[in-house]
């Protein structure tokens, strides 16, 4: 786990728990997308299902790399700096103490309702028949169970609810991984029964080092571009280049400055919805159980959060300058960037609520566009 890149106060929380024998039996992830989560707890698995522990010079508690379940999980244990994508059917089958449960599962389904449906929601009849059954059964190898539940937050309230009395009464030995990008979406109930372990972003120094390593023809304008719009996950860092994104930052973000000088974009909302809808189609093509609305979902995502990221930069920027006497001038200078984030909140909350896309792409534009214009 010390391999885990910027998240040394989550790894010596976990180590400490290692080392004392003090395991929670349930634990929640949470944490932005792409900083190592999920990562963790598949590191973390490995020691609590090794045969054969031992303790480093450190005085941490380490897998033995030779047990037999060691073995099953070597060629599973993802490297830190990599985000390729891990294959789901793959990651359940390799260990049979091992169980990770993601949203792709419902395409594996035994029910053809649950293989059909979209995959935007963890379905309860996949938690049912890939964790809260498998729980109650004996480990295969004797050294205890471990059940990952990746983007939990995709759970809905009927499933939180099924999982409740596995994590009020859980067999020995089983360990239990909600993996979040979004702790608000679980239930109070699932959250007062787990121990948090909080993940932060990543420094942009370990952002920087692997553009450098990974995107090393990239102009300065794009590498300082790419930096800013990862905004310390790796994960996404991955996205914007595997899909390049970088084209996004070419167009959205000088459209918001021009903008701000009162030189709108007429078609700003067609070309967010064409970046959106683009990058979905692709990422569907790449990906053979994706769901072209989960897709559109993460895309939005990412658009999002670039302006959002630009705007809390400009924000930054613009606070500099402001006078701490002067409360109603600074509230002038800095009220248009500010709305800008509420709009993109509020563009989430309409995706959230199944407005069209369409829709909610022309509306953010033109929420944007007003927030920027200057007023004289």
């Amino acid at each position: 786990m010390d391999r885990v890149l910027g998240q040394s106060q989550a790894i010596d929380l976990l180590n400490l728990q290692l080392t004392t024998g003090r395991q929670h039996h349930a634990y929640i992830f949470h944490g932005p997308v792409g900083v190592g989560k999920f990562t963790t707890a598949l590191a973390y698995a490995r020691v609590l299902l090794c045969h054969d522990t031992s303790t480093d010079l450190a005085g941490r508690t380490i897998a033995c790399d030779a047990c037999p379940s060691c073995k099953l999980l070597a060629d599973l244990t993802p490297d830190p700096q990599s985000t390729k994508d891990d294959d789901t059917l793959g990651l359940t089958t390799a260990h049979p103490d091992l169980h990770v449960i993601r949203k792709e599962l419902a395409r594996y389904s035994d029910d053809a309702n649950t293989r059909n449906r979209k995959l935007t929601r963890i379905p309860v009849e996949v938690l049912r028949s890939a964790l809260i059954e498998p729980a109650n059964l004996a480990p295969k190898l004797a050294s205890g169970k471990v059940f990952i539940v990746d983007e939990a937050e995709l759970l809905n309230p009927a499933g939180q609810n099924a999982l409740l009395k596995t994590l009020e009464e859980p067999p020995p030995g089983t360990t239990l991984i909600l993996v979040t990008g979004n702790e608000d979406r679980l239930l109070p109930t699932i959250r007062s029964r787990c121990m948090r372990i909080a993940f932060s972003p990543l420094p942009d120094k370990a952002i920087e080092d692997w553009c450098t390593q990974q995107a090393p023809d990239l102009s300065d304008q794009h590498h300082r571009a790419l930096v800013e719009f990862a905004s310390g996950s790796l994960g996404r860092a991955e996205l914007i280049t595997r899909y390049s994104l970088l084209s996004w930052t070419d167009a959205i973000l000088p459209a918001l400055d021009h903008a701000a000088q009162a030189r709108p974009t007429a078609d700003l909302g067609q070309q967010i919805f064409s970046f959106i809808d683009t990058f979905a189609s692709e990422f569907v093509k790449a990906h053979a159980n994706a769901s072209k609305e989960a897709a559109n979902k993460l895309a939005a995502d990412l658009m999002w959060s670039l302006i959002a990221t630009r705007a809390r930069a400009r924000l930054a920027q613009l606070a500099q300058n402001c006078a701490p006497d002067d409360p109603i001038n600074n509230e002038q200078i800095l009220s248009p960037w500010l709305a800008v984030i509420d709009a993109t909140e509020q563009a989430q909350k309409h995706l959230g609520s199944n407005v069209n896309l369409s829709i909610t792409c022309d509306h953010i534009a033109v929420a944007l566009t007003r927030s920027l214009a200057p007023s004289y």
